[in-house]
């Protein structure tokens, strides 16, 4: 107790007596290191946020059901749908067929995935209609109309990353020509255009449940998926368990077999993507750790150059060494206390309105930055340790010099 009694007097009087100038920059050097802490960890994470987002509200939904097998369609759909949307936790659920097909315009052709939907069902599930750039989203009663997405399209846009293999004109209102795989032949509208800036999710083109219906008859109340969306929060895991039993009684051919997913399993090249952004996010949040640590070791060593023979005077009064030491990691401590405090407060109150206002665009969307409070706590616990053991570590170097080589150094 006397040597935090002690180390806590040292501590006050070395930062009221010290260099204000000093401290003032040790204290913003410190704002700057937590700001980089958190801030370009929040881009990434927003980035993350904004992909995940768009891909559980356009492509996957929540939790996926497909058919396997050799027999690829899930039977009884309609029936099936409404026993999900009974599970606790399922706010909706909607069938999707596809088929693919080759597109043309023009002198243009281009390839797609047809999706089968019933736009009104869909829409309980998926956002598609928000993303209309133009157009207007598909009638459930629409056969001879289709919505499109904006990279098979083109719509004149020559700086979409896929317009070199899209339709290159293609604009609502236009007649396209398509021949699906099963060698049917159609004539359709492009009723809408949609851009959700996901690739992955503008190269695909969308027909109604009752045109599907009219190209492939056997398909009536069949779908190859159905999408779940689910309340916020809630453990996929338990809503697939409890969707399993219902969905096992629907399959009535033995050739064929249900695989369950969720929307990270169903990621594929999105999810390597957002991982990529968390290895990222590792790396800087380590940067920034090194470069607190390098920041007060300096300050911390040059500090007791300075005062190497005021040290070994307090060492020859009686002053023990563990006093001296603790009071430098306390003065560290403190400096990132200071500098934290005043990061956050700048972080929360204005670099994330200003930047609610004015986001970052990236390919994919714009991102916002998220306030995570256990980020932000764990990233200051982290730094308050690094301070410590940076402050440490040469004060304790210089403990080791004699005292008589202390008092008597230049």
């Amino acid at each position: 107790m006397n040597t935090l009694r002690v180390a806590t007097f040292l501590a006050i009087k070395s930062m009221t007596r010290g260099n204000t100038r000093v401290q003032l920059l040790t204290i913003a050097m410190l704002i700057l290191v937590y700001l980089n802490l958190v801030f370009t960890p929040a881009i990434l994470a927003g980035a993350v946020e904004t992909i995940n987002d768009k891909t559980i509200n356009t492509m996957t939904g929540d939790i996926i059901v497909q058919a396997v097998g050799e027999y690829p369609f899930i039977g009884n759909v309609t029936s099936l749908i409404s026993k999900i949307e009974t599970v606790e936790g399922v706010t909706a659920a909607c069938a999707r067929n596809n088929l693919a097909a080759d597109l043309q315009y023009a002198r243009e052709r281009a390839n797609s995935v047809f999706y089968a939907i019933d736009p009104d069902q869909d829409k309980k599930v998926f956002q598609l209609s928000k993303y209309i750039v133009e157009g207007s989203y598909l009638h459930s009663e629409d056969t001879d109309q289709i919505l499109m997405g904006i990279q098979i399209a083109g719509s004149g846009r020559e700086k979409l990353e896929l317009y070199s293999s899209s339709l290159k004109s293609v604009h609502a209102g236009d007649r396209v020509a398509v021949r699906y795989v099963n060698g049917v032949d159609r004539q359709y509208t492009v009723k809408g255009i949609f851009y959700t800036e996901l690739s992955q999710g503008d190269i695909r083109t969308y027909i109604t449940k009752k045109e599907f219906e009219s190209i492939s008859p056997l398909a009536q109340d069949k779908a190859a998926s159905i999408h779940v969306k689910t309340e916020k929060g809630v453990a996929l895991k338990s809503i697939i368990d409890a969707i399993i039993p219902s969905s096992i009684e629907q399959v009535q051919d033995a050739r064929t077999g249900l695989r369950f997913q969720t929307w990270e399993m169903a990621g594929g090249l999105l999810r390597s993507w957002t991982d990529s952004f968390n290895t990222i996010i590792s790396i800087i949040r380590v940067a920034a750790f090194v470069v607190a640590a390098i920041t007060i070791f300096i300050i911390t060593y040059v500090d007791l150059a300075h005062k190497r023979r005021q040290i070994g005077i307090q060492r020859a009064i009686g002053i023990t060494g563990a006093s001296i030491v603790l009071s430098y990691i306390l003065r560290a401590i403190v400096y990132a206390i200071v500098g934290i405090l005043a990061a956050a407060l700048i972080f929360k109150y204005i670099i994330i309105p200003v930047e609610a206002k004015f986001p970052f665009h990236f390919p994919f969307g714009d991102v916002f930055l998220p306030l995570n409070f256990w980020s932000l706590v764990s990233s200051a616990l982290t730094l308050y340790g690094v301070a410590a053991i940076s402050a440490f570590i040469p004060t304790w170097q210089t403990m080791k010099t004699k005292i008589i080589d202390a008092i008597w150094s230049s």
